[in-house]
């Protein structure tokens, strides 16, 4: 049995981030005019954070704990994107050199703005499982620390803030709906929840053509996709961490699918009801409220996990259409 994260070291984590980090606003969303005042879904708007996505509470608190050799020595972490932003950012603002290894066909948005950031990117074959080898070379020929994201509890730790803040501006949340890749979000937010409050029901969400928590969760361990297909490139994970999987096995209530129509469906309901520009992976949790999939879920909060897209698939979703998935 793993070593869950606890209350304490949640509340260590949040105390030690820096003023960057941004308490996002949790607002009311209404499906039509006749609902505004008697909202039952709530907005935890994690677009709104800065580099655009939630990740950057871990990014802060991990490079935040290295000791002075290790930030001389620098670190590289892989990521589909949003981490490597995050990464990048606390890195710069830190003082600590950071390389990042990415998939060659992640969002042209998002390594935009991980070069923004003087990040060096370092490229590996389309394929999750790819990512950690290509790290482990460039940490060995560059004497680098490797980050294993997948795997690091401190990730969990740093992202229970959100969870904590759900918390702190709702007590009385009945569900919260979470967007699942590797499963560190929702291994963070679910145990914030359910240690404060068991009875909130926390439900994690996998687009149906990337579905490795759910698989995982119908097998009992942790399991590899075969083939990885969705425009929800955030969620990119072919397996989920063996850590945050833990977490996900004790602490949260369901993993649930939405499709591909689910997901532009959702994106353009909240660009259209609540003004809010979401990444397709941000947008599987209004999918799975909006389907019914997540269940009876009373007063509910549905984070919307990053709002990091590319012009052309704002479009096309505009449009009616769907965007060319991204394949592994």
């Amino acid at each position: 049995m793993a070593d869950l994260i606890t209350l304490d070291e949640i509340e260590a984590a949040r105390r030690g981030l820096p003023p960057d980090i941004r308490w996002t606003p949790l607002v009311p969303f209404s499906l039509d005019s006749a609902e505004v005042g008697s909202e039952r879904l709530y907005l935890k708007l994690e677009n709104l954070q800065v580099t655009g996505a939630y990740k950057p509470r871990a990014a802060f608190h991990i490079l935040g704990s290295l000791t002075p050799e290790e930030r001389r020595r620098g670190v590289v972490m892989s990521s589909s994107g949003n981490f490597a932003q995050a990464f990048a950012y606390a890195g710069k603002r830190l003082n600590i050199p950071v390389v990042v290894v990415m998939m060659e066909n992640m969002s042209p948005y998002k390594i935009e703005a991980i070069r923004g950031y003087g990040t060096e990117i370092v490229f590996c074959e389309n394929n999750y499982l790819a990512r950690k080898p290509m790290m482990e070379k460039v940490a060995s020929e560059r004497g680098l620390l490797v980050m294993d994201t997948s795997e690091d509890r401190r990730v969990a730790t740093g992202h229970a803030g959100i969870g904590m803040e759900i918390l702190d501006d709702m007590p009385d949340v009945e569900t919260v709906i979470v967007p699942v890749s590797s499963g560190g979000l929702i291994a963070g937010v679910a145990s914030a929840i359910k240690l404060r409050n068991p009875k909130v029901r926390v439900v994690g969400v996998n687009p149906a053509g990337g579905a490795a928590a759910y698989e995982s969760l119908q097998a009992g361990e942790p399991v590899v996709l075969d083939h990885w297909e969705s425009m929800a490139d955030g969620l990119s994970a072919t397996r989920p961490g063996n850590f945050p999987f833990a977490h996900i096995q004790e602490r949260v209530d369901d993993v649930v699918l939405v499709s591909e129509e689910e997901i532009a469906d959702a994106f353009r309901i909240l660009f259209s009801r609540a003004k809010i520009l979401a990444e397709p992976a941000g947008a599987v949790t209004m999918a799975a409220w909006m389907t019914g999939k997540a269940g009876e879920t009373g007063k509910t909060v549905a984070v919307v996990s990053g709002g990091n897209v590319t012009a052309e698939t704002v479009s096309t979703l505009l449009a009616g259409e769907l965007p060319v998935p991204i394949r592994q």
